[in-house]
């Protein structure tokens, strides 16, 4: 009989990892990510952790403000995929839940309306952005890299004053069916090399 509990509670052990990267889709990735980054900037700018959420860190988060950037490619830092471009939605929305402002840079000048395809506001064409100048205390950027069946996201908040890094965090998103249209660059024919090569 012990030997069978045993037996289970070895298979129960190495199936847990399975489990736990099965969890980690997308938006709880975002979520790890996002409280990491929060905890430590509470830790540097209010000298406890985020956990208490005191007054004084309601009052910090609030004169914060972030601009958010695409997470590049590690190995090409031209390039980026639609779902390090989801990451840093989902970022930046636990973020703004947190409290903290956030500068929309892609605003437009004015709203853009498609009789086939809808309204926009948001743009990448620099004419058409209401300002070309940010404000903000830190800028979110990060990097990604596809090892296997997981994609890797480090993202780091940047003082806007200098290089300084305020906050590092990491998370893993393991790739399922759903999210491999999203990483174009690794599936699909898509692939950009990041090395080219002149024939002489």
């Amino acid at each position: 009989m012990s030997r069978f509990i045993v037996i289970i509670l070895i298979m129960a052990a190495l199936l847990f990892p399975l489990t736990a990267a099965a969890d980690g889709n997308v938006p709880d990735a975002a979520a790890a990510i996002g409280k990491e980054l929060d905890n430590q900037l509470m830790q540097r700018f209010t000298g406890s952790s985020a956990g208490f959420n005191s007054s004084s860190q309601k009052s910090a988060r609030a004169n914060i403000m972030i601009m958010g950037t695409t997470a590049a490619n590690i190995n090409n830092l031209e390039q980026a995929s639609g779902l390090a471009r989801q990451m840093t939605e989902e970022i930046s929305r636990w973020l703004v839940n947190r409290g903290y402002r956030y500068d929309e840079i892609r605003k437009g000048k004015a709203i853009r309306f498609d009789v086939r395809t809808g309204e926009f506001i948001l743009t990448r064409r620099v004419p058409e952005l209401a300002s070309t100048i940010g404000k903000g205390q830190a800028i979110l950027a990060g990097t990604y890299i596809v090892s296997g069946d997981d994609v890797r996201f480090t993202y780091s908040l940047i003082s806007t004053n200098g290089n300084e890094v305020l906050a590092k965090a990491s998370g893993t998103v393991p790739i399922t069916p759903d999210l491999k249209p999203m990483l174009v660059e690794n599936y699909g024919g898509g692939m950009s090399p990041t090395v080219y090569t002149r024939l002489r």
